[in-house]
């Protein structure tokens, strides 16, 4: 298994006191709109009967189709969307508010990192905008690499060749296991179980989501399946303890609509077995659960 994948910053500098962390939030929710503008060959309404339809970025990126393969199909059904968006929280000692909105673009998809560098800067300065002039602001640009260091793209002429290219295999393979964890969760997190979104933290659920979230987009958009044994890590993760439990299931400051609530907050977790926690640490790079494309779901592992 393989499953390259890229990283993208986009942070906003400015002194002045907005809202631009909720705004974004709820313009993510646009992003294949943007994408569609730099990547639709024609900008046809109707893709089906568009003439560029087996060629067109947006329809490969956005169209979630199914596989060829049956025994694919039958595991996972539907693929999820091959990026994941998040937004870091503004500091608020901090005397300016740096803003940054964060995509990650996984497997195949990479083959269309400048279209969606584009749509993701073209979403960022349209909300600024919105609220600012552009003398109040800065904007930078970066690709990131395996220990979260910034590297700046802004100005570079051609964007698709500075990029850094990780390898999920690298980072699966090469993580120090860890029988105990801190799981931070950023962003709202909204995990179903019997068809109900769940308002208690659960390992084994959260870790079930997990393992299917990675094992799909490795087999659509990488280079075939996880190699794991599903069904004994299923069950070990049910004897997994969490404590010093801080996860609550709430609504987030820049929403008040009920759908974006979801388990926010931390939580300690020990007796996870090998490989637990290097699953974990890839899948964060993903986000999780109901929405993670979109920037639900948002995570950090941090190792105990």
């Amino acid at each position: 298994m393989d499953l390259d994948f890229v990283r993208i910053e986009c942070s906003v500098i400015t002194d002045s006191d907005n809202q631009l962390t909720a705004l974004l939030y709820r313009e993510l929710r646009n992003f294949s709109e943007y994408f569609k503008k730099t990547g639709c060959l024609s900008l046809h309404n109707d893709c089906h009967s568009c003439r560029e339809f087996g060629e067109c970025p947006y329809r490969i990126v956005f169209s979630q189709q199914l596989s060829a393969n049956p025994e694919i199909v039958r595991l996972h059904q539907k693929p999820p969307l091959p990026f994941a968006l998040y937004i870091n929280e503004i500091d608020s000692e901090k005397t300016t508010d740096d803003v940054t909105v964060g995509l990650v673009v996984i497997g195949t998809a990479v083959n269309y990192v400048d279209h969606f560098y584009s749509a993701l800067l073209k979403m960022v300065e349209t909300v600024v905008c919105s609220v600012l002039n552009s003398d109040k602001y800065s904007l930078y640009a970066y690709t990131l690499d395996y220990q979260g260091v910034r590297h700046d793209v802004s100005h570079c002429t051609s964007f698709s060749d500075s990029v850094i290219v990780l390898s999920g295999n690298h980072l699966l393979h090469n993580s120090v296991h860890s029988d105990s964890i801190r799981i931070f969760l950023r962003s709202p997190l909204r995990l179903l179980s019997y068809g109900s979104n769940i308002h208690l933290f659960d390992f084994a659920v959260f870790f079930r989501s997990q393992m299917r979230r990675c094992s799909s987009l490795s087999a659509y958009y990488g280079s075939g399946e996880l190699n794991l044994d599903f069904v004994q890590l299923s069950h070990l993760a049910q004897k997994v303890a969490v404590f010093d439990d801080h996860i609550r299931y709430s609504q987030p400051q820049w929403s008040k609509s009920k759908n974006r609530a979801g388990l926010i907050g931390s939580a300690e977790c020990s007796g996870l077995v090998e490989p637990m926690s290097a699953l974990l640490f890839l899948g964060s790079f993903f986000n999780a659960g109901k929405g993670a494309s979109l920037g639900f779901g948002q995570y950090e592992v941090e190792v105990m």
